[in-house]
């Protein structure tokens, strides 16, 4: 997931219990090891996860991420956000035009009556 896309979802009103899901997920599908971490480059991943899973395991599911610690949940969805079950924003996207198109002259106004 990329950073946008985490900033996005984490101001759409994410939940700590979708939070603790969406690690545990990541634990039980082994996905924290030694790789270097996306949102702290000089951590591992398992040491991302643990700073996540020790915030988040003693508050209540049901709780609402608001304010500053939206900073934390971004940062949480950033790393492990491919295990999100949750809301994901529409992508933009993009139209591109042909090389194709309609053209005519333009008319001469001071001959067009």
């Amino acid at each position: 997931m990329t950073k946008t896309e985490a900033n996005e979802i984490s101001k759409s009103g994410v939940t700590v219990g979708q939070i603790k899901n969406m690690l545990k997920r990541a634990y039980d599908d082994r996905f924290v090891d030694e790789r270097k971490s996306k949102v702290n480059p000089v951590m591992s991943v398992s040491v991302t996860f643990n700073i996540f899973w020790r915030a988040y395991k003693n508050k209540d599911d049901k709780e609402k991420i608001e304010g500053f610690d939206q900073l934390g949940a971004r940062n949480a969805l950033w790393e492990f956000g491919d295990y999100w079950e949750g809301f994901r924003p529409v992508k933009k996207i993009n139209v591109k035009y042909s090389d194709d198109y309609h053209h005519e002259p333009a008319i001469n106004i001071y001959e067009d009556k």
